[in-house]
């Protein structure tokens, strides 16, 4: 032990034995002894360098560590705007049965039997969507979004290479589901998308909801454009550039968005989400099915199920307001499947809707985004009130409308109010939604739409029963469009007048999306 020079240590002692030599002493000296008062205590030389300095010299700075390049936020919120606008239309231009409108020759010869089995098949990728949705958007709380988007892209390619051969009506029935499987994929993954980009690129939400609202109004009349210029085939196929457009690009996002430092590498839902998105694909997956059999029966089998599946709307409906911390998008998406598709088909069936009536409803649907982006957040509750009210106001005066529906001014006239205001209100409720509050939307959107085409056909059926003559055809077409637009504005009027009267709804909480 240290001790000061020339005075006697106070310190205890301790009662060992000396150590015999001056080597056994150095070897049981402690290495961190007392300094020496008054002088900072000296490290021991080391063996190897007995003359080592005191402290290193300092080093020279190295070259500094290359950073790794991370696209701009801009690049990929770009990337995600050029996406929606391709692959939310392509995936809606799967739902129509446009094979209804060129029947081909060998099937129109062989019977009613065979004629029913091939329209059956036709119409499977609506059903198929809705299925698929539940589980693209599980997918992507796994995965990324960008890849998740990419596998449902590929099955519509796999799906537009097996129509080119299609011929016999398995054959066609395959397509059509292969085609809806990626499609409800790919509406749930772009839906991903948008939430994901939520905080990079705020207009992206309203740019989602024009491209929605503007793909179920006019796919309709776009795909009895397309069947009637190439042909059934066409049905098959409904945009094959477009599809092959939209893989690149979602290859292009994947990329981006994989380096993006403001994208998670995985998304994340709340607890609610996860557990409410496995508890729509059951009483989902049995909407549809419901659907499919009752095909098989008759007309008051047709109406009975219509009444089945919009009940379990509902219910489904109020379970994802609970629940979801995006109540509000879901009952606005639920509305917004259930009227506009059903209707936009109904109109197509009467008439082909001109280019005015496309210009004017994607005009009112990118101005009404426009505008519900620079309203405060706070205000969204009034803002999709207020948005569902014009809309239900719209489907009133086209059930007043009647026959002038099928004029093409009129009806482009009347699309800018539904537009419009449908916008607006999905706009508003997305804006602020987190990635399983999105997902979850799109899951009801597609569940509405489902049930809305089957209501749709119960009142068609009721309107064409006694029909025997072109004319009567005609009137009984006019007949079920009123029926449709009034049930539409009951239905849409209904849900706005809630939704203003029960502020506790939940409307775009953020979630960790």
């Amino acid at each position: 032990m240290a001790t000061d020079l020339g005075k006697p240590s106070t310190e205890p002692q301790e009662c060992a034995p000396r150590p015999r030599g001056a080597h056994a002493a150095s070897k049981r000296r402690p290495a961190a002894s007392h300094a020496i008062k008054g002088r900072p205590a000296a490290a021991p030389a080391s063996p190897a360098s007995p003359a080592a300095p005191a402290s290193p010299a300092p080093r020279a700075p190295g070259p500094a560590p290359a950073r790794r390049v991370v696209p701009q936020p801009a690049a990929a919120g770009l990337c995600a705007a050029a996406l929606v606008a391709m692959v939310v239309p392509l995936a809606v231009l799967q739902i129509p049965d446009a094979i209804a409108w060129s029947l081909p020759s060998q099937f129109a010869a062989a019977g009613p039997n065979a004629l029913a089995s091939l329209l059956r098949a036709a119409s499977l990728a609506l059903p198929a969507m809705a299925v698929a949705a539940p589980f693209g958007a599980l997918a992507t709380r796994r995965f990324r979004a960008g890849p998740v988007l990419l596998a449902g892209l590929l099955v519509i390619g796999v799906a537009d290479a097996l129509g080119e051969g299609a011929r016999t009506v398995p054959v066609i029935g395959a397509d059509r589901v292969l085609h809806g499987l990626g499609a409800g994929i790919s509406m749930a993954a772009v839906a991903a998308v948008v939430a994901e980009r939520r905080q990079t690129t705020r207009s992206l939400a309203g740019w989602w909801a024009c491209a929605v609202v503007f793909a179920l109004a006019a796919a309709p009349a776009l795909m009895r454009h397309r069947v009637i210029v190439a042909g059934w085939r066409a049905a098959l196929q409904p945009s094959p550039w477009l599809a092959g457009a939209a893989l690149a690009l979602a290859a292009l996002y994947a990329v981006l968005a994989e380096g993006s430092a403001r994208t998670a590498v995985r998304s994340t839902f709340p607890a609610a989400e996860r557990a409410l998105l496995a508890l729509l694909a059951a009483p989902v997956a049995g909407m549809c099915a419901v659907t499919v059999a009752v095909t098989y029966r008759g007309d008051r089998a047709v109406i009975a199920a219509a009444i089945a599946d919009a009940i379990a709307l509902v219910g489904l409906a109020v379970t994802a307001v609970r629940a979801s911390t995006a109540g509000r998008l879901a009952a606005v998406c639920a509305v917004i499947g259930f009227t506009v598709a059903p209707a936009a088909g109904a109109v197509s069936a009467l008439t082909q809707p001109g280019r005015e009536a496309g210009g004017a409803t994607l005009a009112a649907a990118v101005c009404a985004g426009a505008l519900a982006l620079t309203r405060p957040a706070t205000s969204a509750r009034t803002t999709t009130a207020g948005g569902l009210f014009v809309a239900a106001g719209a489907f009133a005066a086209a059930s007043l409308a009647g026959s002038a529906v099928a004029d093409s001014r009129v009806l482009a006239l009347l699309c800018v109010p539904l537009a419009g205001g449908l916008t607006a209100a999905l706009t508003a409720t997305v804006r602020g939604a987190g990635t399983g509050g999105a997902v979850c939307g799109v899951v009801l959107l597609l569940a509405g739409t489902v049930s809305g085409y089957l209501a749709a056909g119960a009142v068609q059926l009721q309107a064409l029963q006694a029909a025997r003559t072109a004319a009567a055809v005609h009137a009984a077409l006019v007949t079920t469009t009123a029926r449709w637009a009034l049930l539409a504005a009951v239905v849409t009027a209904a849900v706005a007048l809630v939704m203003a009267a029960a502020p506790s709804w939940r409307g775009g909480t953020p979630d960790r999306g």
